[in-house]
């Protein structure tokens, strides 16, 4: 049995008053960056105009009817009322009634602590929240199953498949606030088209979420030879949401930063009187071709969505739409699919996407073949040296370069710029010289896996397996 139903936050512990976290769960871990964003939320939501007769939506919470304890157990949504509690009792000096949370593990003990003392910092702020009555405005969907399995499958597909609780719904929810009423449902649709489209053709990789961790996040945040940021869910979510930047209420234009994508000239011409000419590029209005650069600063609602469209679009596009079969992009497919297959290191399938994405959005096909032929060469060096490959080698390679690979991408002017930076990586051409990286003593490969790689390669490029230390004679 499954109920579904709408409680505000006050009347939930009426409705449920043996509600519990279970033993199993794991610790409270939001920290004061999370309560800062949720105060901050409401400010603003309180800020409009027209909050004063709608709820704000807190999502989903889901609950166990565990028949022989006679207890309603949390099993997706006790991070979001453990901080209410905290809010609570921080605005009324006690805790709602029936309410009986509570927590045995350390972590969970300071982290509340913790979170307490700072929203006892901002205590004049919630006084003035109470006055709005912002606890009774707060609205979740609540879903009950007496069934334990039953309730434990739809919390996995909910997290672990990203169906509706990944990172891209949260920032749909985020920006769509931002955008004008007249526009959210043709914003929302689109979006949902996308995820429906991934989800029909059961393509993982077009998934939104996917592009956010594996190209936007990475591409906007892996820079220099710094310490990279992991992709998980709050750092994602911080550079999406918090990074971008505020608009004002109807707001309706944003600003465009210089890049190729919004040049009006791209050329000089001398004509037959030694006149000088300028030439302009043609107007084009698809997706492809929003005048955006993938590492700008963003704002909120409208220009993040059409950013967001730009860059699955340009995925989409170079990795799964079809293309004439004498055109530079079908070539590409060609060689990517055929090296880069099941076989190949999801980690290095990821980053040769991010590459190419990145290539494409400075200077779309322009030497693209010849370009995956040097970001092969680049980053196939990886999977001939390492015995395994893991997500840190990668990071490494951009690190302990001369230049991070993907700093060169985003600052050339021309494509050759980046063509002589790989080939210039003395390192990388002595990886493929040096038989010993990847042949033993006997003359047998080290590792199955790097045996398949040489083959693909040297099969995509019809060399002899032999040939392959000359690898970087190859590229044209």
């Amino acid at each position: 049995m499954i109920k579904v139903k709408t409680l505000n936050y006050l009347d939930i512990f009426k409705e449920f008053p043996n509600l519990v976290v279970p033993d199993y769960q794991r610790a409270y871990t939001w920290n004061t960056d999370k309560i800062e964003d949720l105060i901050n939320d409401w400010q603003e939501f309180l800020g409009n105009k027209n909050s004063k007769n709608i709820s704000y939506y807190m999502g989903t919470l889901l609950f166990y009817l565990n028949k022989e304890k006679d207890k309603f157990e949390i099993i997706d949504g006790q991070q979001r009322l453990s901080s209410l509690a905290l809010v609570y009792h921080c605005i009324h000096n006690n805790i709602l009634k029936e309410q009986n949370l509570s927590h045995n593990q350390y972590t969970s003990a300071h982290n509340i602590v913790k979170n307490y003392s700072y929203l006892l910092q901002r205590k004049q702020e919630l006084a003035i929240l109470k006055e709005y009555d912002i606890l009774n405005k707060l609205q979740f969907t609540i879903i009950v199953s007496d069934n334990e399995d039953n309730a434990f499958t739809f919390f996995d597909s909910q997290n672990n498949r990203g169906v509706t609780l990944g990172v891209d719904d949260y920032l749909k929810a985020y920006h769509l606030r931002a955008v004008q009423e007249s526009n959210q449902e043709k914003m929302a649709k689109d979006w949902e088209a996308i995820t429906f489209f991934a989800r029909k053709n059961d393509k993982l990789e077009l998934n939104l979420e996917y592009l956010f961790k594996d190209i936007l996040f990475k591409s906007r945040q892996w820079k220099g030879q710094r310490s990279f940021p992991y992709k998980n869910k709050d750092n994602v979510l911080r550079e999406f949401q918090k990074q971008t930047h505020k608009i004002k209420k109807g707001e309706q234009n944003y600003r465009l930063f210089a890049n190729q994508n919004n040049m009006r000239f791209h050329s000089l011409e001398y004509q037959e009187d030694n006149s000088l000419v300028m030439l302009s590029r043609e107007r084009i209005v698809d997706t492809n071709h929003f005048p955006f650069s993938i590492r700008q600063p963003l704002f909120e609602g409208h220009n993040f969505f059409l950013f967001t469209q730009k860059y699955h679009s340009i995925y989409k596009f170079i990795f799964f739409d079809k293309h004439p079969e004498n055109s530079d992009l079908n070539s590409v497919r060609k060689m990517y699919d055929d090296i880069y297959n099941n076989d190949m290191s999801n980690y290095l399938k990821e980053y040769i996407q991010l590459c190419l994405v990145m290539y494409f959005d400075n200077f779309g096909v322009e030497y693209i073949v010849k370009a995956l032929q040097h970001f092969d060469f680049y980053i196939g060096s990886i999977r001939v040296e390492k015995y395994y490959v893991r997500s840190e080698v990668v990071k490494n390679s951009l690190k302990n370069a001369k230049n991070n690979l993907l700093d060169v991408i985003q600052g050339a002017y021309l494509p050759s710029e980046i063509f002589n930076f790989i080939k210039s990586q003395e390192n990388i051409s002595k990886i493929y010289t040096n038989k010993q990286k990847y042949i033993n003593d006997k003359g047998e490969y080290r590792n199955n896996v790097i045996e398949r790689y040489i083959e693909r390669v040297c099969k995509s490029y019809k060399k002899e397996k032999n040939k392959f230390e000359n690898r970087k004679i190859w590229l044209v």
